[in-house]
């Protein structure tokens, strides 16, 4: 009966023993060999450098629109010569007057239109939807109307949109009734129009050549007074005078085409041609760019910083921890093709982060391209090993 005891608790060591060297080795294991792969994919970096600077364009102040004058035109609008752009009222009151006028002509449109309740909920969400896409476009010409519309929909809902027309349509009839003559105001050139006055109209392109960052401080150092209340913008070029570290500027080429991204109250793309690079002053310059599209987004903008693409790198991303480097100095990575381990040489083109950027295979001739799996872990991996 005793060795039968001593007999069962020696089986049942061993087999707890190796049952904990079964763990052990099969913890080891897991640690030791791991194998990870990663999707490789084509990536873009952009080599910026920051710049700060002003908008000009050819533009000519209306003189004789003042305080007292309605424009009738959009702000950005293209229009000719002895087109009518705005309407002068005798005065403040005549023009307070003339703007209630329309916002009521407008309203009451409005809800002859959409006079039932469905209708109406109907309305306010197209005007909010109409909103929305007015400030993803940065279009902003009918923000008034937009404006008017989501106040009659939508917070002067207390009352059903058919209970306010008598009301209305008498507060219109009494004030056309006392309302003062007007006159229109015409322009003389061909262009665009823009009700934005800041006192530097009377910069013109022609006064950025050869400037230095402390000229162009100095040119842009005080507004003019100026008595008018609108402008035309004559052409469709515009130019941005930007101050930029001189030895970033030396690797831009007048007459290349070059990508700026503005920041701030103008937040946009642009394709800009480069006009000129000037002299260098405590290591920076002012270097000219110039474009000829989108002149009506930019009717309001002056002084704006930007960020400016001096190169761009297009290649496949690769975790850094998938690199390798042999005796000869040459730089690869392994591949998983089907079942095996495939040797790869790659060529970095730049270094960001926990990443390399890489030359895309179909340009050096390699099977690296974007959705190839990387392998980024193995043990005693080497071309043609049996992973997965």
């Amino acid at each position: 009966m005793r060795k039968s005891n001593i007999y069962i608790k020696l089986t049942t060591a061993v087999l707890f023993l190796a049952v904990l060297l079964y763990i052990c080795v099969y913890i080891y294991n897991a640690t030791q060999n791991t194998y990870m792969t990663a999707s490789a994919f084509s990536y873009t970096i952009e080599d910026t450098v920051s710049a700060h600077g002003y908008i000009v364009r050819s533009e000519i102040v209306l003189q004789d629109v003042n305080d007292a004058t309605l424009p009738i035109v959009n702000e950005g609008e293209k229009v000719a010569a002895g087109q009518a752009v705005a309407v002068e009222y005798a005065g403040r009151e005549a023009l307070e007057t003339a703007s209630e006028i329309h916002e009521l002509r407008l309203k009451i449109t409005q809800i002859e239109a959409t006079g039932s309740a469905d209708a109406a909920e109907s309305a306010s969400y197209d005007s909010v939807l109409e909103l929305s896409k007015a400030v993803q476009s940065r279009n902003l010409n009918k923000l008034d109307e937009i404006s008017l519309r989501i106040d009659t929909y939508i917070f002067t809902s207390n009352r059903a949109p058919k209970d306010e027309l008598p009301e209305l349509r008498a507060r219109l009839e009494t004030l056309e009734g006392i309302s003062e003559g007007m006159r229109m105001i015409r322009t003389a050139v061909s262009g665009v129009f823009s009700q934005t006055v800041d006192g530097f109209e009377n910069i013109s392109p022609e006064k950025l050549a050869e400037l230095r960052p402390s000229g162009l401080a100095e040119l842009f150092a005080a507004a003019e007074p100026l008595s008018g209340a609108a402008k035309i913008i004559t052409g469709f070029r515009w130019y941005y005078a930007a101050v930029i570290d001189s030895a970033e500027a030396a690797r831009l080429s007048p007459g290349a085409n070059i990508t700026m991204h503005f920041t701030g109250t103008y937040s946009a793309q642009a394709v800009m041609r480069i006009e000129s690079i000037g002299r260098r002053e405590d290591d920076k310059c002012v270097v000219i760019f110039s474009c000829e599209r989108g002149i009506h987004e930019v009717t309001r903008q002056r002084e704006l910083g930007a960020e400016v693409v001096i190169r761009e790198v297009t290649g496949i991303r690769i975790p850094k921890e998938a690199m390798h480097l042999d005796d000869n100095g040459m730089t690869f990575i392994y591949l998983q093709t089907g079942a095996r381990a495939e040797r790869v040489n790659v060529e970095i083109l730049n270094e960001f982060g926990d990443s390399y950027l890489v030359r895309d295979g179909a340009e050096s001739g390699t099977p690296l391209r974007s959705g190839a799996t990387v392998i980024v872990k193995a043990n005693n991996l080497f071309d043609g090993k049996v992973v997965g």
